[in-house]
């Protein structure tokens, strides 16, 4: 490979960082890259040393899956995985830099990396206490520092001796969709995600709420460090207390289709009365006969 291939394949990538999850890349690794940038002339890109982002992560949690509240058989055995964050005392463009998911991959397929490290990337909102932008940010959006642990226990439909446990940093100002996004990215589970998620519900703090939506999660009150389980099955908690919406879909879908059944009801009664109709009408034989022997009264 020849430094212009290297520099093209680099350049073609898309550098700007749009909602959802980014990565955050060691100062200065990334400095050094940068001068290569600037005179490539005669550098090996294979020289670069791997990328070295201890000294940004935070330190790894270990926490214990409890599920003894739910309804559901014994499981056999747990797949456990981390997603690892940023560290909380660490400085934009001293210690770090933003880059895009697409750079994150190109940079890893080349130098491979100790420690892969999320960043959540989220529109502005004025609750918002932790952020910071940088220049290759989307318009309106910032890197959110606002974050909480969740462990999340995730029951495959029709196969519950194996489950996967992540623990994984999130932002509280991320909504459920981009939530999906960001879980079913991190992970290849082998199954339908779209289906999955659109017929999963997440449990957690006695609620059980629909995995679909668009409310930020801090608003349907995930703020703290939790555990949540998202299941296909019905899962039954022995002390659910109440169900969460997650933005008036679910009843607006429930209308939708009271209506068309409504209006199937409407119809169908039409279509019967019509057939009632038409037995009463003689046809135009009938008619016919009754014109020929002036009977008017029978027609």
């Amino acid at each position: 490979m020849t430094e212009d291939d290297f520099l093209n394949g680099y350049n073609s990538k898309n550098h700007r960082i749009t909602e959802g999850y980014a990565y955050a890349i060691s100062a200065k690794w990334y400095r050094q890259f940068e001068r290569f940038l600037q005179n490539p002339s005669g550098i090996d890109v294979s020289r670069f040393n791997k990328i070295q982002n201890a000294c940004i992560v935070e330190g790894t949690m270990d926490k214990l899956v409890s599920l003894k509240q739910y309804s559901i058989p014994p499981y056999q055995q747990i797949n456990y995985s981390h997603v690892y964050g940023l560290k909380k005392d660490v400085q934009i463009q001293v210690d770090f830099y933003v880059v895009s998911i697409d750079v994150w991959h190109f940079f890893k397929q080349y130098y491979g990396s100790d420690y892969d490290v999320i960043v959540f990337v989220t529109k502005y909102h004025p609750q918002m206490n932790n952020y910071f932008h940088c220049d290759n940010l989307d318009d309106g959006l910032c890197v959110c520092r606002d974050v909480i642990n969740i462990l999340f226990v995730i029951v495959f439909p029709r196969n519950i001796n194996v489950l996967q446990a992540i623990i994984t940093p999130i932002s509280i100002w991320m909504d459920l969709l981009k939530l999906r996004a960001f879980l079913f990215a991190m992970y290849d589970f082998g199954i339908d995600a779209i289906k999955f998620t659109n017929e999963a519900f997440i449990y957690f703090n006695n609620k059980k709420v629909p995995f679909r939506g668009n409310r930020r999660l801090n608003d349907i009150g995930i703020n703290q460090d939790i555990q949540i389980v998202m299941a296909c099955q019905n899962l039954q908690m022995s002390d659910i207390q109440e169900e969460i919406d997650t933005d008036g879909e679910e009843q607006q879908l429930e209308q939708n289709l009271h209506d068309k059944q409504e209006f199937l009801d409407i119809l169908q009664k039409a279509l019967n009365e019509q057939s009632i109709i038409q037995q009463s009408i003689k046809t135009i034989e009938e008619i016919q006969q009754s014109l020929e022997i002036n009977d008017f009264f029978q027609i």
